[in-house]
């Protein structure tokens, strides 16, 4: 990608931002190195079907699909039609889905598939209502085969608290060459509790 696009693909990510408010995970889209960051549990080695959250302008979506097995599959949600629509000409390989993280059960069976390997979700989590997070909890405890949530962040450490509301270990990856520093969470142990009002996080 030219500087001249990158800068382009910032100034309308922003305008988005500014527009949508919280429904936009961060004010810049997210670099390659966060990018890789988030991909730390692809594997290039064997076929894996892996599910992005929150795709925007494709950043993540781009660096998976250049880093997983050339039989892996790939299905990136974004709710937002115009981001939509970028990231389906960005990455036109990839099944890129108009939709919303609550109906993605219906997603995989439309697919035939019955789970996924790996979860990756950009979603502005903490801005979203408790019963969409509950949803995508719900959905990545039943159908996905990996221990590991991984959640990118904008805001390094702020929300840690919140995730460990959810989940008994939480590790987290700082990213400092993203503008601004930035990281991942990686999530495991979903506690048994995790959807009671006092804990659940979300809007």
């Amino acid at each position: 990608m030219s500087r001249t696009s990158s800068i382009g693909e910032r100034v309308r990510w922003a305008s988005k931002f500014f527009t949508h408010g919280r429904k936009i995970a961060s004010l810049t889209p997210s670099s390659r190195w966060l990018s890789r960051a988030m991909c730390r549990d692809i594997d290039a080695s064997r076929p894996q079907v892996i599910l992005e959250l929150g795709a925007g302008m494709g950043p993540v979506t781009d660096v998976i699909r250049r880093s997983m097995h050339p039989k892996s599959t790939l299905i990136a949600l974004e709710i937002e039609p115009e981001l939509h629509a970028i990231t389906a000409r960005r990455c036109p390989d990839v099944d890129v889905v108009l939709g919303s993280a609550a109906d993605l059960d219906g997603i995989l069976d439309e697919r035939g598939l019955d789970s996924v390997d790996c979860v990756l979700s950009c979603l502005p989590t903490p801005s979203l209502p408790k019963e969409v997070n509950q949803s995508v909890l719900e959905f990545w405890s039943r159908r996905c085969t990996s221990e590991v949530f991984t959640q990118i962040t904008q805001i390094p450490w702020y929300y840690r608290r919140m995730y460990r509301q959810a989940f008994q270990d939480v590790e987290f990856q700082l990213v400092v060459r993203n503008i601004p520093p930035a990281g991942v969470y990686h999530c495991s142990n979903l506690r048994a509790d995790y959807a009671s009002s006092d804990r659940l996080y979300g809007a």
